[in-house]
């Protein structure tokens, strides 16, 4: 019972440790996923064709790809990446609008090849004050690429404040890859302010039947657990 007792502790005090997944992605600015073929994998998934467009009004104050920190998500069978970029304006003293805007698009494949993606999902902080709009609009297609997205497959996502919507998800039948392409969006209007500090994006995948084992595994042996140290 006593080497029972040690093998079920071992397998719960291991278990947190599983629920990250690997990852070859850099927690580094934009600039690095921008060169030439790069790639990068989180779990069992696969992250490429990074592109980037940034824009400013007034010319100037547009986010530079080296201004955009990007952390790696990797709770496993749910990766993804937080955007960390600073976007803030106000109105010019002028009294005209202020508005930057950044394009990020890149692809999401399975590694395995299996049509396990069922879920996108799209966060943001963005604040605002008086005339003020914060919004990330997100276009994506399933199973190809955004630019030839057959029927069927493309969709948008969207999070604003105001009005105060912070979160939107969709979800698929299985799929192999999603296009993703974000514009993160701040405008002052003739008087207020902007603000957005981190954009996250996640993509779920459908578990393993091991996952569910190693999941109840877990659960039972921190029944066990319990029911011994409320015997004792």
């Amino acid at each position: 019972m006593k080497t029972a007792f040690i093998i079920l502790a071992a397998i719960v005090s291991a278990a947190p440790a599983v629920m990250a997944s690997t990852t070859t992605c850099g927690n580094t600015t934009l600039d690095q996923y921008l060169t030439p073929n790069f790639t990068c994998i989180s779990g069992n998934l696969m992250f490429s064709d990074f592109a980037y467009s940034p824009s400013g009004n007034p010319s100037g104050i547009e986010i530079p790809a080296t201004s955009i920190h990007v952390t790696p998500l990797t709770n496993t069978l749910d990766e993804g990446f937080q955007f960390a970029g600073g976007w803030n304006v106000g109105t010019q003293p002028d009294g005209t609008t202020a508005i930057q805007d950044s394009v990020i698009s890149f692809t999401v494949s399975t590694v395995d090849g299996k049509a396990s993606l069922e879920d996108l999902s799209l966060y943001f902080n963005g604040s605002f004050s008086g005339t003020g709009l914060s919004s990330v609009t997100e276009q994506y297609c399933a199973n190809g690429a955004l630019a030839t997205c057959g029927a069927g497959n493309s969709g948008q996502l969207k999070v604003a404040n105001p009005p105060g919507s912070y979160m939107d998800a969709t979800s698929f039948a299985g799929v192999t890859s999603i296009s993703v392409s974000k514009d993160i969006s701040v405008a002052s209007g003739i008087g207020g302010t902007a603000n957005i500090s981190q954009v996250i994006n996640t993509f779920s995948q459908i578990p393993e039947p091991s996952s569910y084992l190693l999941l109840g595994t877990g659960l039972l042996g921190c029944g066990l657990l319990r029911r011994r140290s409320s015997r004792s």
